[in-house]
């Protein structure tokens, strides 16, 4: 739950300006680490809010994109509206009531998703407002793309954190040679990503559909967003037999997702701090 103090960052001018009819109820709820979240009522119509302090209308662009691509194939929030509002930006989403779960249903609606694919790797807008901003792009090789566009400008930030990855170089470079060289990598189709699949961003409606938020889309490997599933704790044995039964994975699946769960941590390491540097490092020595 947010503190009293970010639930009065937002005042009754605030509201008055997202122009909404008898805006009312504004209260402060979960909603991730990166920005304020609150439920709001206009009317009888319950609405979730997310805002940006200090940041302009843009910092949302790529979460709209990103939910505008993904909401053509499976379920995700309504985009309402997005702007700026005395400094600060905002995204203003449908309200979605949670319902019974069942997570097979949750893997076989990935396995819809992934079945949307594109003739190259990256996608029409860079996340560049992230905490570790994303430069998508587009790219023809899949390994060229996430060596050089994400694993690379990653280890660049992590290094400036803990000196000791410069110690780790060979095996970064053992790491990015096996990708650059794989067959799999070489060959793989550019599928339709959620982009940080963890288990705190999907949820289930009053009629348990699933529903994907929060996304962080791209075309790229489909394994990627498996093996981030796996990182950490939150998804069950009738996820992955959803999806397997639905699209099977490439055989040697098990090897490549160390690469993405190094990626993830990675990026933990760079925003968190050295609560994930044995996990990198043990890791990284597999290299």
């Amino acid at each position: 739950m947010l503190s009293s103090a970010k639930a009065n960052l937002i005042g009754p001018d605030f509201l008055t300006r997202l122009n909404l009819q008898n805006p009312h109820d504004l209260k402060p709820v979960s909603g991730g680490d990166v920005n304020l979240a609150y439920s709001l009522y206009s009317g009888n119509d319950r609405y979730f809010l997310k805002v940006q302090p200090n940041h302009d209308k843009h910092f949302f662009d790529s979460e709209v994109a990103s939910l505008k691509a993904l909401g053509k194939h499976v379920t995700v929030p309504k985009v309402i509206k997005q702007g700026e509002c005395q400094g600060f930006a905002y995204l203003l989403l449908s309200w979605i009531p949670s319902g019974p779960a069942n997570q097979g249903d949750l893997g076989r609606a990935l396995a819809v998703l992934h079945q949307t694919t594109s003739s190259q790797f990256g996608f029409d807008l860079s996340n560049e407002y992230d905490f570790v901003p994303k430069d998508n792009t587009w790219n023809d090789s899949w390994g060229d793309f996430f060596v050089h566009q994400r694993l690379e400008p990653l280890m660049e930030q992590a290094i400036k954190k803990g000196f000791w990855l410069t110690q780790r170089g060979d095996h970064f470079d053992n790491l990015k040679k096996a990708i650059l060289n794989d067959e799999h990598v070489k060959n793989v189709k550019p599928f339709l990503l959620h982009g940080d699949l963890w288990a705190g961003n999907f949820m289930f409606d009053e009629q348990g559909q699933p529903v994907f938020i929060d996304p962080n889309a791209f075309y790229g490997d489909r394994e990627y967003d498996i093996a981030i599933t796996k990182v950490f704790p939150g998804f069950n044995k009738k996820f992955y037999e959803g999806y397997e039964d639905a699209y099977p994975l490439d055989e040697g699946y098990e090897d490549r997702f160390k690469w993405y769960e190094f990626y993830y941590i990675l990026m933990h390491f760079v925003r968190f701090g050295d609560i994930y540097a044995p996990r990198l490092n043990r890791l990284l020595l597999q290299f």
